[in-house]
């Protein structure tokens, strides 16, 4: 039974396919227009989704196609009657593709659904063709007498049925100066089931003609290859002597060693072609075309007797092929753009948590921590007012210990290492900023036009207007436990009240901030930072502080307040620099293409392009056709 449809499975993979490629392509920021240039698509979206049959015969569009003067459209002549410019000398004759369809078709053959995305057009007056400003999707009809009947019978060997109705295309030339003739050859060329490539000695060999036969040979179900313009008497040796040489150099060619989409390669392919040779004649005949092997059908017999349902899903499988192959491509690098664009938000978010882990490590809030462990003393004093038994020489001895520290402060570093923190805090965020984007510059060196100078200056000059966070309190919040704990078993410090006070007037309030980062700023700084680190690394500031909270029995709350502060402080400043300076600049661009890609799915294309390729039919497998 003759199948003419595509499988259920295919048709619902292709609906998914054509609906998802164009949302791809429009989320990775390019036109509609050019989704047409992608290989292979315009064919593919081009192609009926059944076979086309009427009176059992299938409809077959066959393409003439050659370099200028190769004699298409005398052969379009001889074929179809339709009078098309041909024989002249001015090239090319004409911009515009011309259809020829046999009169039988003409009440039941939708040419729309036939020639899918162009606009069909009666073919009035000849001259419409010469003109070259009409759009590429102009196709020109013209209805002709079907001549099976008034030219020799198709072979007996091969079924009525299995002959095909002609629906004949004439190209412009492709190798003129005229650009868009090409692009219109090649369109129609990837619309066509068989291919009749038609060349002549002086021109068989040019790097474009050998270029376009490497293209037709790779897509077409079937390829005959017609050499014209031959001198007599020994038009079949030259013709012979042309194939060979073709042929030489097919085999050498890299390119003629790519696959098809059926997996033969296009040399495999090209050397079984039927080849055919015309010598040249001034009123040329189409008993002139004579087949190369002299038991071949003559020339009509031919492209009216092949396998017709054969030849259409061998081209079909090629423009699936080319339109799969496009289509993934298209896929894949959308999940590669979409993949870097996370991979640079990442980076850029690390730069972020690098630097404000900087920032909260380069100041400690010893004068709010103080200010906490007084405030929860005097909320315990009456508890400690009931102890009986308290050890004075132990606490004198500690307060003359703490004191000496008092004086040692105030003697080395004093007011040096203490600093506003809102005032500290504002130039760190400014050379935050500056580090952050000649780092971003450094990390994204592709996009220098989004990385200007320019841009980065005024990037930075509008965080500027914004005033850094406020401090929220949970990090003391979480530590008021602790300071009880410390308070219940510790009870005799509690006389030391009066010394944590004048610990506090020292730092000058809890609105001043140890400043760990003194000498060469927080990005020139060694070491971790914090108030170990700092004091690790020789500050005589840090270091006598944890030593009077050492001496004081506090070094472990003061441990932890150090990690919460930076942890806190950390997390508020990150959300500073993200919200005021790397999503207007440069995030939030990057995030709305990420959710483009991602409504878009490529994953679905390539997963759609991958169940196609799995149902259908390799080359040669029983059953031939879907």
């Amino acid at each position: 039974m003759l199948q003419t449809e595509f499988s259920s499975s295919i048709q619902r993979q292709l609906s998914r396919l054509l609906d998802c490629v164009p949302r791809v392509h429009r989320a990775m920021g390019r036109e509609d227009v050019d989704l047409n240039c992608l290989p292979g698509w315009s064919e593919l979206v081009g192609r009926p989704g059944r076979i086309l049959v009427h009176g059992g015969r299938v409809c077959l569009v066959c393409v003439l196609f050659g370099p200028s003067g190769a004699g298409k459209s005398t052969v379009f002549r001889l074929l179809t009657g339709i009078p098309v410019p041909a024989g002249e000398t001015r090239r090319p004759m004409t911009f515009n593709c011309t259809v020829g369809v046999p009169e039988p078709l003409r009440e039941d053959l939708d040419l729309d659904e036939l020639f899918p995305g162009y606009r069909m057009h009666p073919l009035t007056e000849m001259d419409v063709l010469r003109d070259g400003k009409r759009p590429a999707t102009d196709l020109f009809f013209q209805y002709y007498p079907d001549y099976q009947s008034v030219h020799q019978p198709v072979r007996q060997s091969v079924h009525q049925s299995e002959s095909a109705w002609l629906i004949l295309v004439d190209v412009p030339d492709f190798n003129t100066v005229e650009r868009g003739n090409r692009s219109r050859a090649e369109a129609m060329l990837g619309r066509a089931e068989t291919v009749v490539f038609m060349v002549y000695p002086e021109a068989y060999k040019d790097a474009a003609v050998m270029e376009q036969l490497r293209i037709a040979a790779g897509r077409a179900g079937h390829l005959v290859y017609v050499i014209t313009k031959l001198s007599a008497p020994a038009e079949a040796d030259a013709a012979r002597d042309i194939w060979e040489d073709v042929l030489n150099h097919v085999r050498q060619a890299p390119e003629f060693q790519d696959l098809r989409g059926d997996g033969r390669r296009i040399g495999a392919f090209l050397e079984q072609a039927a080849v055919y040779y015309a010598p040249r004649d001034a009123l040329p005949k189409l008993e002139g075309i004579r087949p190369l092997d002299s038991d071949g059908p003559d020339f009509w017999s031919l492209i009216k007797g092949q396998d017709a349902v054969g030849v259409y899903w061998s081209n079909l499988l090629e423009v699936v092929d080319q339109g799969l192959t496009a289509a993934q491509g298209l896929a894949r690098e959308a999940v590669a753009i979409r993949d870097e664009l996370r991979g640079r938000l990442k980076t850029a978010d690390q730069r972020i948590v690098e630097v404000s882990e900087r920032i909260a490590g380069s100041q400690f809030p010893a004068g709010e921590l103080v200010e906490l462990i007084i405030d929860v003393v005097k909320e315990s004093r009456p508890g400690w007012l009931r102890i009986v038994t308290f050890p004075m020489a132990q606490a004198a001895g500690m307060l003359f210990s703490v004191r000496k520290l008092f004086t040692r402060f105030r003697k080395t570093e004093g007011r040096a290492v203490l600093r506003d923190r809102r005032q500290l805090e504002q130039r760190r965020l400014e050379e935050a900023v500056d580090v952050l984007l000649e780092a971003w510059r450094r990390d994204f060196s592709t996009e220098a036009e989004l990385f200007s100078a320019q841009n980065c200056r005024e990037a930075a000059r509008q965080f500027q207007e914004h005033e850094p966070p406020p401090v929220r309190d949970d990090w003391k919040e979480a530590l008021r436990a602790d300071v009880r704990d410390w308070s219940r078993q510790h009870p005799w410090y509690g006389s030391l009240v009066g010394t944590l006070s004048e610990m506090l007037v020292l730092l000058g309030g809890a609105a001043l901030v140890l400043d760990l980062a003194v000498s060469g700023g927080v990005f020139g700084a060694m070491g971790q930072l914090g108030v170990a680190g700092a004091a690790g690394a020789g500050s005589l500031g840090a270091g006598t502080v944890l030593k009077m909270f050492e001496e004081l029995k506090l070094k472990d709350i003061l441990e932890k307040a150090d990690a919460k502060w930076r942890a806190q402080r950390r997390d508020e400043l990150e959300a500073h620099l993200r919200e005021h300076l790397a999503e207007p600049f440069f995030a939030q661009g990057w995030q709305e293409r990420i959710r483009a890609l991602n409504e878009a799915d490529p994953e679905a294309c390539l997963a759609a392009a991958e169940a196609i390729r799995a149902d259908w039919p390799k080359h040669g497998e029983p059953g031939d056709h879907p």
